[in-house]
């Protein structure tokens, strides 16, 4: 197991929360990990994939940027071979379905089937805000293991849809855990860090490259901003690097596990990190971006 004060799956969901929470404006030093092996895989605590990037919601500041990116879906059969690949050199003790928001997926089981098939993890959670899950087929609640249910101030569940999302869980023993959150961190600067030194300093207090690894169209990376950052932001900033290469690593790279080694072990920033404010942004109340208007919509 990766060093850290990780002692439960509920903690690894709250820390980001909490310890940014209370340390607002002023987060600890965040000191990179050095992991141990067995058997040949690297031992984390964690690994998400983005089962959708779209989202029933329209949060300010959030991490995955759904609001501006457009509706996709993981194709199971796809991510399967991908952590069919990845389970040779990586043992997560959890695996995360995480979006957007992961019960948009038009076949959200038969992920979920593909990720147990690949024996990348035991554990399997989903993250959602609880909209949709209340409605999930049984299918989706039999293949669970855990749920992290994000209970937002600017977009509330009512007491009958968390009774109903918690009197599933319990029938299906998947374990729950709810979140409830009324602020968000400005995660996105207004503009890309003008030194390297800020750059630094924010890599050096964030805690997304201890516990936000992330596979994404054949990709490892260790931390989950970079594809992302890139299609939202690349066409505002031309200088951009392909963050979506350079801060990841290739699942058929023939050295697959040096490679990955080296990425979860840096000590240096990701070139995303120019573009991220990391644990360092200031807290702001929860809220939710309006809606589009349709084309021709009167104003």
């Amino acid at each position: 197991m990766a060093s850290g004060p990780l002692g439960s799956p509920g903690d690894a969901d709250t820390l980001g929360l909490s310890q940014a929470a209370g340390l607002a404006g002023n987060p600890a030093i965040v000191p990179s990990v050095r992991y141990e092996l067995h058997d040949g895989r690297i031992l984390t605590w964690s690994l998400e994939t983005h089962v959708v990037t779209h989202c029933n919601l329209r949060c300010v500041q959030c991490c995955p940027m759904s609001p501006h990116l457009p509706a996709w879906a993981v194709d199971p059969a796809t991510l399967g071979a991908d952590l069919t690949r990845l389970a040779r050199v990586l043992k997560p003790n959890v695996f995360k379905l995480t979006g957007g928001e992961p019960f948009l997926h038009p076949d959200l089981a038969g992920v979920l089937d593909a990720v147990r098939a690949s024996g990348i993890c035991e554990q399997l959670s989903v993250t959602t805000n609880g909209l949709l899950a209340q409605s999930a087929p049984d299918a989706v609640y039999e293949r669970l293991d855990r749920m992290t249910l994000s209970v937002y101030s600017s977009a509330p569940l009512t007491d009958a849809s968390l009774s109903r999302i918690t009197e599933r869980c319990e029938r299906h023993r998947v374990h729950l855990t709810v979140k409830r959150i009324d602020a968000f961190q400005q995660i996105t600067p207004d503009a890309p860090l003008a030194t390297d030194a800020e750059v630094r300093e924010v890599h050096a207090r964030c805690w997304l490259k201890v516990r936000c690894h992330l596979v994404h169209q054949g990709r490892f990376y260790s931390c989950t901003r970079p594809p992302h950052v890139a299609t939202v932001l690349g066409p505002t900033y031309p200088q951009m690097p392909a963050l979506g290469e350079v801060d990841s690593v290739r699942l058929d790279a023939p050295d697959l596990l040096e490679r990955m080694l080296g990425l979860l072990e840096r000590d240096t920033p990701l070139a995303t990190c120019r573009y991220c404010l990391g644990a360092s942004g200031p807290w702001k109340p929860h809220a939710q971006l309006p809606r589009a208007r349709p084309a021709g919509a009167p104003a």
